[in-house]
């Protein structure tokens, strides 16, 4: 009969061990690991940036008779002909890249401080009097709106070619004075002309970006930009001489280099 009780409370034990613990409260499992998504590198996207460079005048200046002014006194073929002084020029850009595969394709604009002179004087006397003649031309600024089309060599290297449109503001004048004495008695005269304006043209080139972030890059560029041409006349209003025109050419080459920050690069 002692066995048999023993037995029943050891029984008892064993089935209430489980019971309680269904009674305990149930803890939650630990949470997975946060893994952080790794940034991908893609040329698609906004970018914006600055550039700086040099630019090489390739403008020109001619000058041609209107009448019998210059008749036996001055030849005016070469004056005015091309220059090559390299100026400073910087600015910034924005544009728009999308690449499929290992082409790409792209827009850009761009706006510049640029300090292009260009000035041709002759100056000469003779037994009537002294005489000068002078042409100059300046451009202050440019800018561009290309297109990109370019390819990738390698996943952070960019080689492309560009083209589109450019414009900018061109100033171009000229004087030719002189006074003496002639046949008829003393002489003088103040021919003058000049043209002011926005101009419009066109730009090519070419150019590699290489980007050692997945938001910077550096890139080096050239670009060729003509401006078109602007004709005008040199007169003097004191006088019935017919006077000279003026044929003002403004192009120039740009080198320089480049560095963009890009938007959204994942």
């Amino acid at each position: 009969m002692t066995r048999v009780f023993l037995s029943a409370v050891a029984l008892a034990a064993i089935t209430a061990v489980p019971a309680k613990a269904a009674d305990l409260p149930m803890q939650n499992s630990a949470p997975a690991p946060f893994i952080a998504a790794v940034p991908v590198f893609t040329w698609t996207g906004f970018y914006a940036g600055v550039n700086a460079g040099a630019a090489w005048d390739d403008s020109r200046l001619t000058l041609r008779e209107a009448g019998t002014l210059f008749a036996d006194q001055l030849d005016l073929s070469g004056f005015g002909g091309s220059s090559s002084n390299a100026r400073f020029n910087g600015g910034a850009q924005v544009g728009y890249n999308y690449r499929f595969g290992a082409t790409l394709v792209g827009i850009e604009a761009d706006i510049n401080r640029l300090r292009i002179r260009s000035s041709y004087t002759t100056a000469f006397t003779d037994d009537s009097g002294a005489e000068a003649l002078r042409a100059d031309q300046r451009l202050r600024w440019f800018g561009t709106l290309r297109a990109r089309l370019g390819f990738t060599p390698t996943e952070h290297l960019l080689v492309y070619g560009t083209g589109g449109l450019a414009f900018g503001r061109v100033h171009s004048d000229t004087s030719y004075i002189g006074s003496g004495i002639d046949g008829t008695g003393p002489y003088a005269f103040d021919y003058a002309g000049s043209s002011s304006s926005t101009r419009w043209g066109w730009t090519l080139g070419a150019g590699a970006e290489y980007a050692f972030t997945n938001e910077l890059s550096l890139k080096g560029e050239y670009l060729y930009v003509d401006l078109g041409s602007k004709n005008y006349a040199a007169t003097d209003p004191l006088r019935t001489d017919v006077g000279y025109n003026v044929k003002s050419e403004a192009r120039f080459h740009v080198l320089r280099a480049g560095l963009n920050y890009k938007f959204n690069t994942y």
